[in-house]
């Protein structure tokens, strides 16, 4: 399995104290890694650095992170280190162009996955615009996607408030998806769910990223959830780092 993401020895510090430290993992080809500790512990701080956005100042203190998926050798986080907030803006300006390509990120609620002023098919072709090769026929790669996330082509004309909670959830991973991205991070998705629509949120984001051969990193505290699905874990937290576990 060829690795797309790869984040080593990541710390992060404020002024006052220490937010990551000495964190490290690899996200593989066609393998679910799931990210787990405790609230508070940096997992979607991690995330966000995973992807070049850092907003902690002076935020970026050790690391690397490389996409060996489309760049081999380059370090992104080259010049950035101990460099304070400029030196962030210009990594998340740098790595701007792979974000919503190469690697998507599906928020805690579709609330925050979605924009309530534009229709679901308007998100959908802008986000099926930053494929590596945009589809011709923008329409059918939109009704194809809802079908794939199980909706209907109507749910192409609606906004987020008149579809259901379960809908909503179903186009947020539709939108995360369809930019056929090869990192795919999903940042709790199970988040404020009943049972029975955690588990079928779950279980489509799954069937989606393997029909698409799509590495996908879930950050999560559900152990249930990572016991069923994950193929690596890895711990973050104050005294351990990051650690893998197959």
């Amino acid at each position: 399995m060829s690795i797309l993401l790869s984040v080593s020895d990541l710390c992060i510090r404020t002024p006052e104290r220490t937010l990551v430290e000495g964190v490290s993992f690899d996200v593989q080809e066609g393998r679910v890694t799931a990210i787990v500790g405790h609230s508070g512990s940096g997992k979607s701080l991690s995330a966000r650095a995973a992807m070049g956005v850092l907003d902690v100042d002076p935020g970026l203190h050790a690391g690397s992170l490389r996409y060996p998926g489309f760049s081999a050798e380059r370090d992104w986080f080259e010049g950035v280190r101990g460099q304070g907030m400029r030196a962030q803006r210009r990594l998340a300006r740098d790595t701007a162009k792979l974000r919503g390509s190469y690697v998507t990120y599906s928020p805690q609620s579709a609330s925050s996955a979605l924009n309530p002023g534009r229709s679901i098919g308007q998100q959908l072709a802008i986000a099926i615009s930053r494929r590596q090769d945009p589809a011709a026929d923008v329409g059918a790669a939109i009704r194809d996607v809802l079908e794939e996330v199980g909706l209907p082509p109507r749910a192409a004309y609606a906004v987020p408030s008149e579809l259901s909670g379960g809908m909503a959830q179903r186009a947020a991973v539709a939108i995360a998806i369809a930019p056929q991205p090869r990192v795919l991070i999903a940042d709790e998705p199970e988040t404020g769910l009943d049972p029975v629509l955690r588990r079928v949120v779950t279980e489509l984001m799954l069937e989606v990223a393997s029909n698409h051969g799509v590495a996908l990193m879930l950050i999560t505290h559900n152990m249930d959830t990572v016991h069923r699905i994950a193929d690596d874990v890895i711990r973050i937290g104050p005294s351990t780092g990051g650690a893998h576990d197959a």
